[in-house]
């Protein structure tokens, strides 16, 4: 994701890493048996709308001649995503979630290192205070705490209606971009806000008209 974003625009990246969820949401009904209806494939569609609004005035910054590595380089990035959410779904019921993620991000961390001390400088690394406050912060609640509650979460949700959610992530960038840095939200990105919200709370109402039916063929079964 780090290389992806030295290719290509930030409109590009991100629409192609915020498809995930709907990678996700077919993976999940082969891997999972997890059951989206029409109406949560729809909530998924304009959660995905919303955000090709919001990316569209990154798209208008141009194509370089690494356009197609950065897409590589992205869509690897969504996959890897994709395929850890539905692991760490399948395997949050079974494992404490603590050491799960934990040993996620230690084992990870050794290939990331091998690579670095073979590619990289460390001596390019100037050790000031902004560099280990951002990688403090980058390090604990931007990953290892993000990850651990995310596997909590999937203890008790299914993939697709708490994946729905990360649509979210540039809206909060969006929100965060007006409040510390007095950017201005435009028309299109207010409208793929509005489409994301409504994306979400339709795959979660789908959701639980979808569990609602299957508790009564269970009710209607037990009777019988």
């Amino acid at each position: 994701m780090f290389h992806a974003s030295e290719f290509v625009s930030p409109g590009i990246a991100t629409v192609v890493s915020n498809s995930q969820p709907l990678m996700a949401a077919v993976m999940a009904s082969v891997v999972l048996n997890e059951y989206l209806n029409i109406w949560g494939k729809a909530g998924l569609v304009l959660g995905f709308l919303g955000i090709v609004f919001i990316a569209i005035p990154g798209f208008l910054s141009g194509i370089d001649n690494g356009y197609l590595i950065g897409l590589f380089l992205i869509i690897l990035a969504a996959l890897g995503v994709t395929v850890s959410n539905v692991l760490i779904r399948r395997i949050s019921p079974k494992v404490d979630a603590l050491s799960a993620m934990g040993w996620q991000l230690i084992i990870g961390s050794m290939f990331l290192a091998i690579i670095a001390v073979n590619t990289e400088e460390i001596s390019n690394i100037t050790w000031n205070i902004p560099f280990l406050t951002s990688l403090f912060v980058l390090a604990i609640p931007g990953t290892a705490v993000a990850y651990w509650l995310w596997c909590e979460v999937l203890k008790n949700e299914e993939l697709n209606r708490a994946n729905a959610f990360s649509f979210l992530v540039p809206v909060f960038g969006l929100v965060m971009g007006a409040v510390f840095f007095n950017e201005k939200i435009g028309v299109l990105a207010s409208l793929g806000v509005i489409l994301i919200l409504v994306g979400i709370v339709i795959v979660n109402a789908s959701k639980t008209a979808s569990s609602q039916k299957l508790t009564d063929k269970v009710k209607l079964k037990a009777v019988e």
